[in-house]
């Protein structure tokens, strides 16, 4: 996701990183969104140490989904942990990144939550015009307009507060992708927040349901440990995702 001010996220693009990893986004004050850093690849999913949910590769100039904000708690073991939830393009097989989305964090003996949009490699921004509470209901999505105009869009349609905004973006659009992220915090990629199940969904990619399949899942796994697994696609354009950590 995008990169806030206590954490930041960096794109390492699966084709040029030898380890083919992923790394997370990051948001909060020291916080920011990061590229995927794909690990390792499993009978179907990938392995990643940020991502969770679906990426899907070709051409794209738009994608969207909707989704719940799912509420962080306390952990047993590292007090502060981090995530996001977004959609965007590219940033699966290369280092650029267009992405837009919320935030659930729990640090500092509370959970916080907000909206940004990012485009890497500069840090998240935060939307101070759109409050989040957990369970809120949001939709979102980025689209090109023209030549290098991109339109970057994020509603909460709970309280009715909207976020529409023209940026410049030049990435290849290679890929879409809707994820649950650990933020990246301080330079590294943060531990996974402990959040409820929660669901993507009326996801679409260039107008168009994406058609997820199995072979398109990114399962995020930190020290052997898979911390957020993605359910089989819905009708090809929904899924849930739910913390499967130890802690």
């Amino acid at each position: 996701m995008g990169i806030k001010t206590l954490r930041s996220v960096a794109i390492a693009g699966l084709a040029a990183s030898a380890a083919l990893a992923f790394l997370p986004a990051a948001a909060a004050a020291g916080t920011s969104n990061t590229a995927a850093h794909l690990i390792a690849h499993t009978k179907n999913a990938s392995q990643s140490t940020n991502w969770s949910g679906y990426a899907e590769t070709g051409t794209f100039t738009s994608a969207t989904a909707n989704w719940t904000v799912p509420t962080v708690s306390r952990t047993t073991t590292t007090p502060n942990r981090f995530s996001s939830q977004w959609v965007g393009i590219d940033g699966f097989n290369n280092s650029n990144l267009i992405q837009t989305g919320t935030e659930a964090d729990f640090s500092n003996g509370r959970a916080t939550y907000d909206a940004w949009w990012e485009i890497l490699p500069a840090a998240e921004t935060i939307i101070p015009g759109i409050t989040v509470h957990p369970g809120d209901s949001f939709t979102a999505s980025v689209k090109k307009v023209s030549g290098t105009t991109w339109t970057i869009s994020i509603r909460n349609n709970t309280t009715g507060q909207s976020f529409t905004s023209n940026k410049t973006y030049r990435g290849a659009g290679t890929s879409a992708e809707w994820i649950e992220e650990a933020t990246d915090v301080g330079g590294r990629i943060g531990p996974p927040a402990k959040f409820s199940t929660f669901s993507f969904t009326g996801l679409t990619s260039n107008g168009a349901n994406p058609n997820l399949n199995a072979n398109e899942e990114i399962l995020l796994v930190q020290s052997g440990v898979t911390y957020s697994t993605p359910s089989a696609p819905s009708g090809g354009n929904s899924f849930s995702v739910r913390y499967t950590g130890t802690n």
